[in-house]
């Protein structure tokens, strides 16, 4: 009959060994999880450390329903009307797999923006194959053909490891689809660099052209995260309306000026319809590291409990310059009213239940 031996005497006879055992035991799971912790510890005390980037010069924004967009509004926003004719406006953007919040777009955009321009890759950004989303469903904005401008982008052979490095170049594909319609004659374009998912208002634009205002011009936008019903405050910048000059304008997606418009629409990160278009961009985007090898964040249960919780889906801490940001963001509270949203979507709201608050359930 085998003898039991209390833990206590296997302490008392080897603790060395033992106590080498625990030792070895940590640090493989400090090693293991290095990439977590020092996550888990930036992005937590990143409020002590670090500053939002971004313009920092935010311009009064005023409007109301049927407002004339004439000298006195220019007035009231420290600016000068436009001469006659006005800039025409473009709308410039990079189709990934967001036709739905494309379609929202160009309808929110439809009356102000006079040609449309899109770039789609075969390609995401890490290097993975990827349906041309927009050229297989191009019947779907028919009526807007003949107002687009769209061209293929093809990957990269070989991929280059850095995915910000084919993001780089497939703006500068959409610089030279730009360049090559500019009017001979004419006043050049006003024209607005942004993402999908940065969708401005059609009062703002309208504003911007009727304005002499600034240009290039950074668009702050109320950001939410899966749909409206989880907002973030007015922290995104990024989208940009630029009057084009020949010598010194180019797409880009950074910061161009210190000075941004407040409240010019919304940007929507992760708004998708299905739980596949989540999986996809997470491990297609320029940011796609944060997956850390674990697969499991892929899981659909994963992705739709994280939706409806309204929390990161790469579990880990939130952005945020503020300990009371941070706070917040780990415990978000549902809005329950979604006011001033594009009118397109309460035309459409069973199509687009998904993007309005009470909508967390996803197809699979």
């Amino acid at each position: 009959m085998a003898r039991w031996i209390s833990p206590k005497r296997v302490f008392a006879v080897c603790p060395p060994t033992v106590g080498l055992i625990v030792l070895a035991l940590t640090v493989l799971w400090l090693f293991l999880n290095a990439r977590k912790i020092w996550d888990t510890f930036s992005y937590g005390t990143r409020p002590l450390w670090d500053a939002p980037d971004g313009p920092k010069e935010i311009i009064h924004h005023f409007y109301a329903e049927g407002v004339e967009f004439d000298e006195g509004l220019c007035k009231l926003h420290g600016w000068t009307a436009r001469p006659y004719p006005l800039p025409p406006v473009w709308d410039a953007v990079m189709v990934s797999t967001e036709l739905d919040l494309l379609e929202v777009r160009m309808h929110e955009l439809l009356g102000i923006v006079d040609r449309f321009f899109l770039v789609e890759s075969n390609s995401t950004f890490t290097g993975l194959p990827k349906a041309m989303h927009f050229e297989g469903n191009r019947a779907r904005f028919s009526s807007f053909d003949d107002r687009i401008s769209y061209s293929k982008f093809p990957g990269m052979q070989p991929h280059p490891p850095d995915p910000f490095t084919f993001e780089n170049a497939q703006r500068a594909h959409m610089t030279q689809l730009l360049i090559s319609h500019l009017p001979r004659n004419g006043p050049m374009p006003l024209v607005i660099f942004s993402d999908v998912d940065e969708i401005p208002s059609a009062h703002s634009i309208r504003l911007v052209q009727a304005c002499q205002a600034p240009s290039p011009l950074h668009l702050q936008m109320q950001e939410y995260l899966y749909s409206l019903e989880w907002p973030l405050g007015f922290r995104s910048w990024r989208a940009q309306v630029h009057l084009w000059d020949r010598q010194t304008t180019y797409y880009r997606h950074s910061l161009s000026t210190n000075v941004a418009l407040a409240d010019t629409g919304f940007h929507c990160s992760y708004c998708f319809r299905t739980i596949g278009e989540f999986a996809e961009k997470m491990q297609g985007f320029s940011h796609a590291d944060r997956l850390r090898g674990n697969r499991a964040l892929l899981l659909p249960a994963h992705i739709q409990r994280i939706i409806c919780e309204g929390t990161d889906i790469f579990n880990m801490l939130p952005e945020a310059y503020r300990f009371k940001d941070l706070y917040n963001a780990m415990q978000p509270d549902p809005a329950k009213s979604a006011i001033g949203v594009p009118r397109y979507l309460l035309d459409n709201f069973e199509k687009f239940r998904f993007l309005l608050p009470g909508g967390c359930l996803r197809e699979e």
